[in-house]
């Protein structure tokens, strides 16, 4: 029988984890995601308190590997730049999944601040930067066609592929894991676009 204190850790790190999920997510489906900062110390925070959670499961004898590689994602291999999730994407993106809120949230279209809201959650969940690039901006906001991308570090853009964006259009009941959704690259990049709204949006014009 495991000890009773090593059991009550362990309850603690995982009730910790938790509670920032969801804290985060609450605000962010209400008022809308914090900017980028805040947005790293979000991933941050959740990185060691999944740590720390790893170390009492392995207290308890439960097998952890902290660093198991991130899921490798179909098309062009990491080495050529492409985006890849955090180590803990999929075991963070379950509770945003089981919600059910952002199943289907983009099903009758989306407006930036729908992207900003959304594409933050799955960001603090999984590490990966997703973003739309609309075809223009003007008086009244973005418009025109649109695409969803996954951003590396270097302003590169890579289709999005796998299960998200059928997850979020709601053609499907989950995403699928992390590492399933960054494709193969393309010629956009995010230095020779329009406009930014520093946050999820870019746009290949601005009429403004």
């Amino acid at each position: 029988m495991p000890d009773p204190t090593d059991l009550w850790q362990a309850h603690r790190a995982a009730d910790n984890l938790s509670n920032t999920l969801a804290s985060s997510y609450e605000e962010a489906m209400a008022t809308g995601f914090p900017g980028s900062a805040d947005g790293q110390r979000l991933t941050q925070q959740l990185t060691e308190q999944l740590a720390t959670l790893r170390e009492r499961l392995a207290d308890l004898g439960v097998p952890t590997d902290p660093t198991r590689s991130p899921q490798p994602s179909a098309g062009l291999p990491a080495s050529d730049g492409r985006p890849a999730p955090a180590h803990y994407a999929d075991e963070a993106l379950a509770p945003v999944v089981a919600d059910g809120r952002l199943t289907g949230r983009f099903r009758d279209g989306y407006t930036e601040q729908e992207v900003n809201t959304a594409f933050a959650v799955l960001g603090a969940a999984t590490g990966l930067r997703l973003v739309c690039v609309w075809e223009y901006r003007d008086r009244f906001g973005c418009g025109g066609n649109s695409q969803w991308f996954a951003e590396d570090s270097s302003g590169g853009l890579w289709d999005l592929a796998g299960d998200l964006d059928a997850w979020l259009t709601g053609e499907r009941s989950h995403p699928g894991p992390a590492g399933s959704w960054v494709g193969r690259t393309v010629a956009h990049r995010v230095q020779a676009l329009a406009w930014t709204d520093g946050e999820h949006n870019y746009t290949q014009l601005s009429r403004l």
